[in-house]
């Protein structure tokens, strides 16, 4: 058996993710003249044709000619809501990468229990003599048994469910998991939006606490919104936690499977890279280098090369040494040797590999044009 699913449900949350961390300066970016525009017509209506004052409480009032008074109201409420959707627009699209998150974590639990059907053997999930009845296969019944099961693992809190996959597969996910208290907070925050309009509540401040999160300034009543820095943390948050989690199961379901496991976590890396998201990728390349077992040391390699790559991309020339001066090259293929020629700046040797690898070597024509590794001698 192969980690296929498991890789499929990770691309599926990783691609749907992407498209509303895309979504969200797109839809702002259109919000935006409306919003300035609706102001604009508001505030000249008030300079122009209305009066400020005060009541006898102290609350400042707006007061216009009766003749002008629906006017008036057309405008605020214009103003208002373009207001409401600077607000609610991100706070949206928040709440649903936790919902894109949900969907995968359903998606991943079905794979573990296919991959590892006997870990059912101990559930306590029950069926009635009515619903046995129905069933018209030992299949069917088991689908039944799994449905319940997840549904009942998705009405836990996040960190129960970590909780629940820790004691169900004798694994210790967060270890070394220095994200795991932005990943409380985030979907304590979320939780927030959808049930109390983002006003906190003495159980976010108690669940954040027992998680060691940092949330010293903020006190029950006080409402928490979504800045687009903060929905970009909360992004790149839940791709570090599905991406760990997904290649730690994987690993620790299919050990046999580990060349489609070091690939598949060398691309996202890779493109994580080509995209310039260099935080990410140098986070999740630290893990990929972290990692125990590799299939041969071809993998491992690239796994290196693209640490060093990602920091040479970011002008952080020591890292990068540091990185390559760890592995003795002299025995790897001419193509990781190239790589680290250019990665130590040492265009010499660079081009004196190219010329032996020729036009049909190990690094072809596209390597030279695509990879970033090439694109300072390239230019």
């Amino acid at each position: 058996m192969t980690g296929h699913k498991l890789d499929k449900n990770l691309q599926i949350f990783l691609r749907h993710i992407d498209a509303i961390r895309d979504t969200l300066p797109m839809t702002m970016l259109l919000i935006e003249p409306y919003n300035k525009k609706s102001n604009d017509n508001y505030l000249k209506f008030v300079k122009e044709n209305a009066k400020e004052i005060e009541d006898d409480n102290g609350k400042k009032k707006i007061l216009v000619k009766a003749e002008e008074a629906k006017l008036y109201d057309t405008l605020e409420r214009n103003a208002s809501i373009s207001g409401i959707a600077s607000k609610i627009i991100p706070e949206s699209l928040f709440v649903s990468l936790i919902s894109q998150y949900d969907a995968f974590l359903t998606r991943l639990l079905q794979a573990i229990y296919e991959i590892k059907p006997e870990i059912l053997n101990g559930s306590e999930r029950n069926l009635s003599f009515s619903q046995l009845v129905e069933m018209e296969n030992i299949r069917d019944a088991r689908e039944f048994i799994i449905d319940k099961e997840i549904d009942t693992v998705l009405r836990k809190s996040h960190s129960e469910q970590f909780d629940y996959l820790e004691k169900l597969l004798a694994i210790k996910l967060r270890e070394k998991l220095p994200i795991w208290q932005t990943f409380i907070e985030v979907t304590e925050r979320r939780n927030l939006l959808v049930h109390c309009d983002g006003n906190i509540s003495t159980q976010y401040l108690k669940n954040c606490k027992d998680h060691n999160c940092s949330i010293e300034k903020n006190k029950v009543g006080e409402r928490l919104g979504v800045s687009y820095d903060y929905f970009i943390k909360a992004y790149k948050c839940l791709y570090e936690i599905a991406v760990k989690l997904t290649h730690t199961l994987w690993r620790k379901l299919l050990e046999t499977d580990l060349k489609s496991a070091d690939g598949e976590l060398n691309d996202i890396c890779y493109n994580l890279i080509t995209s310039k998201s260099y935080d990410l990728a140098d986070i999740l390349l630290e893990f990929a280098g972290g990692q125990r077992k590799f299939f041969n040391d071809a993998l491992k390699n690239i796994s290196i090369i693209n640490a060093a790559l990602s920091k040479y991309l970011q002008s952080k020339k020591e890292d990068t040494q540091k990185i390559l001066a760890a592995k003795d090259w002299s025995a790897s293929s001419d193509d990781f040797k190239l790589a680290n020629a250019v990665l130590n700046d040492n265009y010499s040797t660079a081009y004196e590999l190219m010329r032996k690898i020729g036009n049909n070597g190990e690094v072809d024509r596209s390597d030279y044009k695509q990879w970033p590794l090439f694109s300072i001698i390239r230019a």
